[in-house]
This record gives structure tokens, sequence and C-alpha cells, in this order.
């Protein structure tokens, strides 16, 4: 190889400064393809809940950071005029809504109120609302300034010497002096005014904007350009450095001055330098029509074509020299202290200053990557060309003819031997001075395709390829049990730390840890940003810096190791991502290094927009933003009540959507939600946002979000709403009581329907008895006691006189013939039921004759009133109860005489038996029986015809026995009688 006269060489373009630790900013804007009603943007305000709201031509916006919601004149009766052209935010929260042709509008405690001409505002196109430091609110409009009281609005202007006055800006400033702005200047103070005439004629002098910066400067934005009064002096001179009209003024809190005009863009003044932000590169519109900074320190510039948010971000992608050139494939520093980024052409970063570099016999070569070995030599890989190697002013080349393996080469490692490892796209080469020692598939290397390399403490060499790692001991592959776990991935980055863990970061199967033995996987499920790992590197202060395909992600190494022993523990991760400007870039990894941390503790990656550097100390932990459950969604239409949601018995499906109220971009927040009573464990979300749960059992259910920021997982914000499952009233508690009651209810009144029907069994049973008993007393007792009373009296007769016995023995045969017919009929009646009607008074009168014979006693029988019949079991039952009575009149009271009376009445007849017998004590006789059970037969009798018996006696006074029977009398077992 010829030797040439090499050195580093800059190129004809001018080095780029690169800027110490800046601030930047990255931008996003919205315009109506991303919700809004109208393009023109022209007011902000934020309130105590961190809402954004957003005045445009087309309605009032609030913004939650992901979610815009609009009010306008279809969905919000209070407004007559969709054009918002000022909010402010007073002291107690209320947001003050100024229209163009609509009046002023304030929203409170959730409620919005128009004012308006009834209320004294004498003009409906409001410009500016303004609260001052007494707490005033004052009224800018096209006709006059207004100062707002609970009672009523007051006009100030064209009063008390004060001329008529446009108002389109007000401001105070710190002497308490209040400014007025439009078709005049008015300055207010101590009750007195004072009029400033600004330089220019006409029109050109309306004021459109007031602002007092720190140091005191008053500037007034005109139709014809910016204003200013320096503390002390007494009028305003013309800015120069800006032009056109002038729509706001607003100072940030970093002192930035930010200068709206319509038509020329957005200038910035600050360390009394004015810079300028213009359309297409920076602006949707030159037409910029409001700014405000939130509590984040988001900045938002509403233009006429949309609203841009401006985010403070501590990574920058570094403009190259050659402005064509983005593509950087590799960032390395060496022990130098220069950066070199490897892009289509070579560049080095030498004391802040970027120089695009080209090296002597390196022409027409594209370079991957560049390393420079412990002897200071430069080793300087590329794309089918092998490697160069320079030392001094010496450049040596080698390729596949010289023994290198491969000439498209990945990556650079010296050993700690002093040997340089080129991993190549077909296998790997180790370079010592005596030539070079290959590593193939043939050789034990486990795939063709390297991507990275490592060595341990212990001096052995790690290779990463596109199907596995392979490992390398004192010159040997060996097989562990990391080579025989990760035979599958592609295994793109290698790193150990200061403990001797050994890292492997994966293109797709995410990140694992070799330590003593034991081999840790970590992927998004514990908490990573990707599971594609490009590039893995390690700070100085135990951070692992992670390029992937969402942006670059740090960790704690520490937090690593801690899930490694709990796997519960929640890994905190700080994400540079769309966010932070990484939107349109594609970070590398395929070559190494694909990224590096630089001596002076920045971060840089290779991306296809050049080199990016992340500055940490620019970034600031977030606070978490508030969560809020703000809509609720029960079969499709919208729950009123977002504390308590009931759902109705039938209600199939429930959608719950949630979000946080965060300003800057929501791409490092992530949810879970739990409905306690019903989910077990915490669901990790979608970003959808969105809880489904369909057909819930009844019951009463909280549902918990919960949201958190990558970085800080345990500062947790938390909402939640109670969720009531109606249930079916067949599945109500109070339905179910009432159904084991009716139950109860029914078993009880079932066991005593049993118990009574036994026991009516078990009387008629009885019943049945006693009349039997009655029947038999009435009959063949009665019968058998003629009998016997007429066989007595034959007996006592003498022999002598045959016609008197003769006559008694006829009377025998007659009594035994009448004793058997009635105990006949009385087995027809009891096997036979004939409920034909029976005159009871022939067979009453034949029954009191007959007894008359039997017994020798005068027996009367009487019948009074009409007469009628009875059911057949009625006369058989009265006929043996006056029998009965007859019988035992004769029987026992040995009566002169008995009368048997029979009283026939419109609804009953009455029986009377009367004697004029010796008498006895009722009360006794019933009471004791003594074997003679007549009266007790003859009441149930009675009872059983549902009548009642009536007995008058006493000792020597005979003995009166009366029945009342009703006419239909009923003869029945178990009728009650009638009281």
């Amino acid at each position: 190889m010829t030797a040439l006269a090499l050195g580093l060489l800059a190129l004809a373009a001018p080095a780029v400064p690169l800027r110490d630790a800046p601030a930047t900013y990255t931008e996003r804007t919205w315009q109506m393809q991303d919700g809004l009603p109208e393009p023109t943007v022209q007011a902000f305000a934020q309130t105590r809940d961190h809402y954004l709201w957003i005045g445009t031509t087309g309605g009032l916006l609030r913004f939650d950071g992901a979610r815009l919601v609009l009010y306008d004149r279809d969905n919000t009766p209070t407004f007559t005029e969709n054009n918002i052209f000022a909010l402010t935010v007073s002291r107690d929260d209320a947001l003050w809504i100024a229209t163009e042709g609509g009046g002023m509008l304030r929203y409170k405690n959730g409620v919005f109120r128009s004012f308006s001409a009834k209320d004294g505002l004498l003009n409906d196109f409001v410009r500016t609302v303004y609260q001052d430091s007494a707490g005033k609110i004052w009224v800018g409009t096209d006709n006059g300034l207004f100062q707002f009281h609970e009672d009523g609005i007051e006009r100030v202007d064209n009063r008390n010497g004060v001329p008529a006055v446009a108002v389109h800006a007000i401001a105070e400033d710190r002497q308490g002096r209040l400014w007025a702005g439009g078709s005049r200047l008015l300055c207010f103070h101590d009750g007195t005014f004072q009029e400033y005439r600004l330089a220019g004629e006409g029109s050109q002098n309306r004021v459109k904007s007031i602002a007092q910066t720190d140091d005191g400067t008053i500037w007034v934005g005109t139709i014809g350009g910016l204003y200013r009064m320096a503390p002390g002096a007494d009028s305003f001179r013309r800015v120069k450095e800006t032009s056109g009209t002038v729509r706001f003024l607003h100072e940030t809190s970093d002192g930035t001055l930010w200068i709206g005009t319509i038509g020329h863009g957005l200038y910035k003044y600050g360390n009394g330098r004015f810079s300028q932000m213009t359309a297409p590169d920076s602006l949707p519109s030159n037409t910029t029509l409001n700014l405000f900074e939130d509590v984040e320190k988001n900045i938002w510039i509403g233009t006429q074509e949309g609203m841009v948010r401006l985010s403070k971000t501590p990574v920058e992608t570094v403009a190259l020299p050659d402005s064509g050139d983005y593509d950087a494939e590799t960032v390395y520093q060496d022990h130098n202290g220069d950066l070199w980024v490897a892009a289509a052409n070579l560049f080095r970063f030498h004391e802040g200053k970027a120089t695009r570099v080209r090296i002597p016999g390196i022409s027409g070569v594209r370079v991957r990557n560049v390393f420079r070995d412990r002897d200071g030599a430069l080793w300087i890989g590329t794309e089918g060309r092998g490697v160069f190697r320079q030392t001094g002013n010496k450049l040596v080349h080698y390729m596949t003819k010289d023994g290198l393996v491969n000439n498209f080469v990945r990556v650079f490692l010296q050993g700690r031997d002093g040997s340089i490892w080129i991993a190549t796209d077909e296998g790997v080469s180790r370079w010592t001075p005596q030539g070079f020692t290959n590593y193939q598939m043939r050789d034990g290397l486990c795939y063709f395709s390297t991507r990275s390399l490592g060595e341990d403490r212990n001096s052995d060499i790690w290779i990463g390829t596109d199907r596995g790692i392979s490992h390398v001991h004192e010159g040997h592959f060996v097989q562990d049990a990391v080579t025989k776990a990760l035979k599958t991935e592609k295994i793109w980055a290698i790193q150990e730390d200061s403990d001797g863990g050994l890292w492997l970061g994966t293109r797709t199967g995410g990140l694992y840890r070799w330590r003593s033995g034991k081999l840790t996987h970590y992927t998004t499920a514990q908490g990573l940003a990707s599971n594609s790992i490009y590039e893995l590197l390690d700070d100085r202060k135990g951070n692992f810096w992670i390029s992937g395909p969402n942006g670059i992600s740090v960790i704690n190494r520490r937090e690593l190791d801690a899930i490694a022993d709990d796997p519960s523990h929640l890994l905190s991760l700080t994400l540079y991502g769309i966010s932070d400007g990484l939107e349109t870039t594609q970070l590398y990894g395929a070559e190494k290094p694909g990224g590096v941390v630089t001596s002076q503790g920045e971060v840089w990656f290779a991306s296809n927009k050049g080199p990016v550097r992340v500055t940490p100390s620019h970034f600031q932990p977030s606070t978490p933003a508030p969560v809020v459950i703000d809509q609720v969604l029960a079969d499709g239409l919208e729950a009123p009540n977002l504390r308590q949601v009931s759902l109705a018995p039938d209600n199939a499906k429930i959608e719950i959507h949630y979000s946080v109220i965060q300003l800057r971009s929501q791409e490092r927040v992530r949810f879970r939600y739990k409905l306690e009573g019903f989910d077990k464990n915490w669901t990790d979300a979608s970003s959808r946002r969105v809880a489904y749960y369909t057909n819930l059992p009844p019951g009463h259910y909280q549902f918990r979000v919960a949201a958190f920021e990558m970085n800080n997982p345990r500062q947790i914000s938390e909402s939640s709403v109670e969720v009531v499952q109606r249930p079916h009233f067949y599945r109500t508690s109070w339905f179910l009581a009432c159904s084991l009651l009716l139950l109860g209810a029914t078993i009880w009144g079932g066991h005593k329907i049993r118990m009574r029907q036994a026991h009516f069994r078990f009387e008629a049973v009885l019943n049945e008895r006693n009349r039997l008993a009655r029947e038999m007393h009435d009959t063949l007792i009665q019968g058998c006691a003629g009998v016997s009373a007429l066989l007595e009296a034959h007996s006592s007769l003498d022999a002598s006189d045959s016609d008197a016995r003769e006559g008694l023995l006829s009377c025998v045969r007659s009594q035994l013939r009448s004793t058997i017919n009635e105990a006949r009929e009385a087995v027809w009646d009891l096997r036979h039921g004939d409920g034909s009607a029976t005159a009871i008074g022939p067979i009453l009168e034949s029954m009191t004759q007959q007894m008359s014979r039997e017994f020798g006693v005068p027996v009367d029988y009487r019948v009074s009133g009409k007469p009628f019949d009875l059911d057949q079991s009625a006369a058989h039952e009265l006929l043996m109860v006056v029998r009965e009575a007859v019988h035992n009149a004769i029987r026992h009271g040995q009566p002169g005489r008995v009368e048997v009376s029979i009283d026939f009445r419109r609804n009953e007849f009455s029986v009377q038996v009367k004697d004029d017998g010796r008498g006895f004590d009722p009360v006794g006789a019933l009471a004791s029986g003594n074997g003679h059970y007549g009266l007790v037969g003859t009441r149930e009798r009675v009872k059983r015809m549902g009548g009642k018996m009536v007995l008058h006696s006493r000792p020597g006074a005979g003995t009166e026995l009366t029945f009342h029977i009703p006419r239909r009398a009923p003869v029945a077992e178990g009728v009650r009688p009638q009281a």
C-alpha cells in the first residue's frame, strides 16, 4: 500500500458551533383535523383544576392535554355567539369569556352566566377582561371601559372628564397604574388619569396590547408597530426591530418577552436581543393572536391556522455542517474528548464545534464507525471497504485479501490483552500485530451475522449475533446457561456493570442480566419502554440509557436489580420520545456504537436526523397530573352523576372514560384501573383510556383509576366513582326475604291445614261415635228399657189375672217390633242419606201418643203456628230429641202429666217438653252424667241441627226443656251451633 501524507483536514464549509447545554423546545400543532372547530385560535386561560380553556372563532374549548370538549351555541344555551375573543381567570377561579358580538360570559362552579345591556354592559363586542391587584374586574369593549360589580356593571369612561374610548387591552403595572388602550392610551392612578400620545397617524396608533416586563419597561403594541417606555421615562419610543400589527405581548417565567404580530410571525426578546419565528418552519401561520404559559411551563400560541404548544426538552438533534447529510449511524467519543459521528460522511466535534472531515486515502467510502485504541491508533470501519488503521501519518488498509473475515464492519472492541476484535456481517476477526484470527460458524460461532461485542472482567469475549450469543473463553467457544437460553435472540447490545453483571439487550426480546449464575429477564411487563433494544449505555450515576423504536429511556440499574429480587417492585423509567421532538426520528443501533455517554455527562445517540444529544441536567421530574373520570356511559347513555352511577337492572354494558389533566405530552403517563368488588387485580390500561364492563352482577362497586408517570410510578394520582348495579325486583333482598317468609308461611299454613283436617277427621269420628251412641240410646236402649218394664209388670201379676198378663205381653211384642223398626230406620239413615222433606208435626204427635200408652202417663200434644216440613235427617234428629225428653220426663220425673208444645215460626220452630214431676238439679246432672247420657245426647243432637237447648228444673218443681231449631236446620258433622 502506498504511503500517503495523512491528516485530518476540514472541508471548506464553516464549522458549526455546539451550544453549551441548550434549553430547547419541542413543538406540537393542533388544527381542525385535530379537533379544533375552526382554525383561528384567539385566547387561552387555565383554571385551578389545570384545564386549559381555548377561545376560537368557532367556540370555547376545554382541553386536558388529550381531549378537546367544545362549548358553543349548539350545546350551550348561554352562548349567543361562538367567536371567543379573550379569556381571563379571576382569583375566585371564575372563567371570564369575552365574545365578539355576544357580550361577556362567566363560567363558575360549572354554570355559565351571560352579561349584556340589561346588566349595564352597553356593548356586546368585548375585547378584554382584566382583574387588577385590588380584585376589581375591568371590561374593555368597542365602545367603553367598564368595571364589574356584583350588583351591576358600571361605565368608567365618557364621564368625570374621562374621554370615551374603545378598549382592546388592559394591564396594571408595578406602581399600581391601570393602563387601558384602544382608540386611546389612558393611564389611571389614584383617581386621576393621563393620556399618552404615540407616534404615527390615525388608526396606526390603535392599541392592541400592553405589558410590563420585569425590568419595569412598559410595552405597547399597536396596529402600526411596537412601542416601549423605559423606567423613569415619560414617553414611548418606537421599537424598530419588529414589523406589523402587534396583537399581543406576554412575558414568560424565564424573562422572555413574546411579541405576536399580524402577518410577521412571532418575535422573542431576551437578553437585549430580538429573534423571530415564522411560518412554515416554526409556526402554522404568521398571524399570531395570543400566547399563554401554563402551570407546567408549556407555551401555547394561538394563530390563524391553529395552535402550537412549545415544551422545553433536554433532547436536541444537533445540526451537522452539511445540512443535506442527516443520517448518523454511529456516535463515538475517543479518549481525547473528540466526538465522532459516522454518517454518509464523517464528522468530528472538537471543542464545541462540528466539522466535516476527510482522511486522505479514504475517498468515496462510506464510514460505518470509528474507534481509537489505547495506543492512539484510529480504526475506521467501512461499508464494503474493510478497515483502515491510522497511526500518526501512516494509514493501513485491511480487507478480506489481507485476512479480514468480511469487508462490512459493524463493531470494534479492544481486549485487555490489546488485541482488536472486529465484528462484521459474516463473522469476527481478532487482530494482533502478528495478523488476523477469524471466527465463523464452522469454528463454533453461533451465527454469522454479528451485532455486538463485549468483554467481561474475566477477559472472556461475548459476541452478539442475529441468532444467539457466543462465549469465547481462553480462545475457545464454550456453552453455558446464557448461550443456551438466548440461542434464538438477536443480541444487539452488551454491557458489563461495575458489580460484574453482564447485561444483554435484544432486538425483540427485551433485556437480560447474567449475574452470579442467575439469568434474569426484563420486558415491558416489568416496565421497559420497549422489548426492542438498539443500544445500551451505562453512565457514571448507575443509569442505563436505552435506545429503541419509541425513543430513549433511562433506568436506574439498582431498580432493575431490585426487580430481580422482588418482581413486585415498580420500575421508574424516564422516556424521551415524541414529546421531546423524536416523533420523526429513527434511532440506530445496527452498527456500533449506536450511542455514547461523554466525559461531560451528555448522552448522544445516532439517528436518521443526525446525532441526538440529551442533557440530563435540564430534565426536571414532573409532579403527578390529576386523573379524572370525565364520562360514564350506561348502554350508550351518559350518566349525569360522576360520583355515583346507578345502573338499571337490565343494563348490559358500562363504559368508564378517564384521563389526566396534563398539558404537556402524556406519552409517559400510564394508567391502571380496578372495579372493586368485581376485579381481583389491577388492569394495566390501554391507550384508549376507557374501561368496559358487561353484565355486572347486582351489587355495589367502586371503580378506581390510577395514573402515574413512567419515571415515577410511586407518585400516583387516583380518582374513583361508585357504581351501583340495581337488581331485578326478584333478586332484591326484600323480595327474597318476602319469598322466604311466604315459603315459611306456606309451610306453616299447610301444616296447620293438615292438622285442622286431621282434627276435623278425628272430630268427625268422635261425632259419628256419639251419633251411634245416641241412636243406640234412643232406639235400642230405650226400647229394651220399655220391654224390660213391661216384662217386670207381667211377672208381678198373678197367674189368675190372665187378661192383664196377656195385655202386657201384647205390649211387649208391640214394643219389640217398634224398637226393631226404629233400629232398622237408624241403620238405614246411617247407610243412606235422604234429603226428602218430612212433616214433623204428625210424627211427633204419633210418638207422644205411643209414649202415653206405653207408660200410662198422659202426654198432651199442642201445635201453634203454620207448620212446615223438615229435612228427613233433621226430622229424625228432632224426633229422637223429643222422644228422649218425653222418655226422661216419664222415667225419671214421675209426673202426673207431660205437655209437648210445638211452635212453628217464620225462620224457626221450638219444641217445649214440660212435666209436673219431681224435678232435679240440671247443673249437677249435666256435670256428673251418672251413667245416664240422655241429656248429653240431646244437647249434641240439638247442636248438630244448629239449634239451642234451654233447661229449667229444680227439685220438687218439675222440669221444662225447650228446643229452638232453625227452619233450615243443617245436620252435618262439625257444624257449629248458633249462639
